[in-house]
């Protein structure tokens, strides 16, 4: 059993250091991006895009680019944005965290009601209209991008309909605490 687990650990480092590899490739290493601009921001002056350039290691070979990258996001904690007027970025991160995971646990309580119930109601009604009308709504559910959909219902929900009685139990945009 432990050995069994300590190869799943092993697989998961894997295939986490795969994805920081290919993420770090896709931002630092695509013919024609400059990532020292997209640090700086736009229309950054030629000192501060050397500066960037030196300080992020980006006029070195890619893996110690790589090398760099990682050490700074893993140890020192140090990827300063340029954009930000200096602000750290990793405890920003921290910092957003909670709020996040918060949402993201709402969430699954109620996707998970939500699947149960319509679950249910497609098995009452087994073959039937309301069956294959539930199908449909989750292939539909299932293909359509929720970024698209998270801003359609921000924009229907927030500015559009928010003071009608349809939409106007939903709160304003920001975060909210769940038990406020």
């Amino acid at each position: 059993m432990a050995g069994l687990l300590l190869a799943r650990l092993a697989q998961m480092l894997f295939v986490m250091f795969g994805i920081s590899v290919l993420v770090f490739l896709i931002f630092f290493a695509t013919p024609g991006s400059d990532p020292a601009a997209r640090i700086a921001g736009r229309n950054a002056a030629p000192e501060t895009l050397a500066a960037v350039r030196k300080d992020f290691g980006l006029d070195r070979p890619l893996p110690v680019q790589y090398a760099v990258m990682m050490r700074r996001l893993f140890v020192t904690r140090d990827l300063t944005s340029f954009v930000n007027r200096g602000q750290k970025v990793v405890p920003q991160i921290l910092r957003a965290a909670p709020i996040t995971l918060s949402l993201v646990a709402g969430a699954a309580v109620l996707w998970v009601a939500g699947g149960v119930a319509l679950g249910l109601a497609a098995a009452a009604t087994r073959g039937g209209v309301v069956d294959r009308s539930l199908m449909v709504l989750g292939l539909v559910g299932i293909s359509m991008p929720v970024f698209w959909l998270g801003e359609v219902m921000n924009l229907l929900s927030q500015s559009r309909f928010h003071d009608t009685w349809l939409f106007s139990w939903v709160p304003a945009l920001g975060y909210k605490p769940l038990l406020q």
